[in-house]
């Protein structure tokens, strides 16, 4: 196809991810041109099947930004940051699941008067590592996926950056005011190693 994937011009690998059964691509795409283009943001979460050669547009009749999926480990799941409105640069970024079972998408932040950022499933998939501010502080919060429940792990006058489940730690970058990014082991209670 003649589109772009990653997004231009600040898109990156985040935007691309395999199914953990290595047959199905999923990536982040806005199939526009032109004029179109520049003005749009309703970007889409497509799959492309390896063996039967079909893309499907999963976030379809989404129209603000959807991009970042990430898939559970599993493989009966995929997240990925969404927006609500086209040509709205800053509004929410919310985290919506797809479960391929029931062909159902859920958005687990509606309550959350939060943005999200960097998706990291755990292990079990049942849990969903996250980035969010509160309060010009970026901190690591938990998405409990059966009781709907949003918590954060981290707290204090800080920035995480990213985070990412290695076994049964997490894997985090944090920086501040007097520390320049650096590289932390954190527990499910915060604790840094």
């Amino acid at each position: 196809e003649e589109y772009d994937s990653p997004l231009k011009p600040f898109g990156g690998l985040e935007e691309i991810t395999w199914s953990p059964d290595g047959k199905t691509i999923a990536y982040t795409c806005v199939k526009k041109k032109g004029k179109a283009y520049s003005l749009s943001t309703n970007s889409d979460i497509y799959l492309y099947n390896l063996e039967s050669k079909e893309t499907t547009n999963l976030s379809e009749g989404m129209l603000g930004y959807d991009k970042a999926p990430v898939y559970s480990p599993n493989g009966k799941m995929i997240a990925w940051e969404s927006m609500e409105r086209d040509g709205y640069e800053s509004d929410k970024n919310r985290l919506f699941v797809y479960t391929f079972e029931t062909e159902e998408k859920k958005d687990y932040t509606a309550e959350f008067d939060q943005n999200v950022h960097g998706i990291s499933w755990a292990d079990d998939s049942k849990n969903i590592y996250t980035i969010s501010d509160y309060h010009a502080r970026f901190q690591i919060y938990k998405l409990n996926l059966e009781t709907n429940d949003i918590q954060a792990i981290t707290q204090g006058d800080h920035n995480y950056r990213s985070v990412s489940v290695v076994n049964d730690k997490l894997i985090a970058t944090k920086q501040s005011m007097s520390m320049p990014t650096e590289i932390f082991a954190v527990d499910d209670s915060g604790k840094e190693t």
